[in-house]
């Protein structure tokens, strides 16, 4: 009885070093994952609040809210490091991103709005592994979230709301996720 005791003993300990060692293992593995997955974090906006006073404008200035809600974005993403910035060809769109490139130094680019693809091709080709801010518009967002292969979070951008941000994250692979949040004056919990 004592050696079946010794014996049992000795298994376990064999047993619990050897859980031990695939735990450690594990983890270890996990830790070398995370730090050789190489992220891209694109985050979309849309212009904030443009001057319609004007109809035949077709490219207005931001309002007074506007530049407040870029400024907003500006505060929101203070403790991120930003290595690009790209916005369409309006003023709205430039403006929004220019609190940020003021503050960071960065020249915002220009790209064409409807190319969904060519600008997740670019984004990724010369910016992977980097934070890239992008403004857009109510109808040019959603397609680039889905050109990334993320689902649409919602099925249209009401012409009437500026507060959405939208953070993807692109793996090696290719594989986006996507978060979702508001932010500025009259931000709310995005509907799913």
């Amino acid at each position: 009885m004592k050696q079946l005791t010794r014996l049992l003993s000795i298994f376990l300990f064999v047993t619990l070093a050897s859980a031990c060692s695939n735990t450690a293992e594990q983890e270890n593995s996990d830790e070398i994952i995370q730090q050789n997955e190489e992220l891209t974090t694109i985050y979309l906006v849309r212009h904030a609040e443009k001057d319609t006073t004007d109809a035949s404008n077709e490219d207005p200035d931001l309002t007074e809210a506007g530049h407040a809600r870029a400024e907003a974005l500006r505060a929101l993403l203070a403790e991120e490091e930003v290595h690009a910035l790209y916005a369409t060809k309006y003023v709205r769109t430039g403006q929004t991103l220019g609190p940020l490139s003021q503050e960071r130094n960065i020249q915002v680019v220009q790209y064409e709005g409807h190319d969904f693809h060519g600008l997740k091709e670019r984004l990724l080709r010369e910016h992977r592994g980097q934070t890239v801010v992008v403004a857009g518009h109510s109808n040019t967002l959603l397609p680039i979230i889905e050109a990334f292969g993320a689902e649409k979070p919602l099925a249209e951008i009401p012409d009437s709301a500026y507060s959405y941000l939208f953070k993807l994250l692109v793996d090696s692979e290719d594989n986006a996720k996507l978060e979702v949040q508001t932010f500025g004056v009259g931000a709310a919990v995005p509907a799913k």
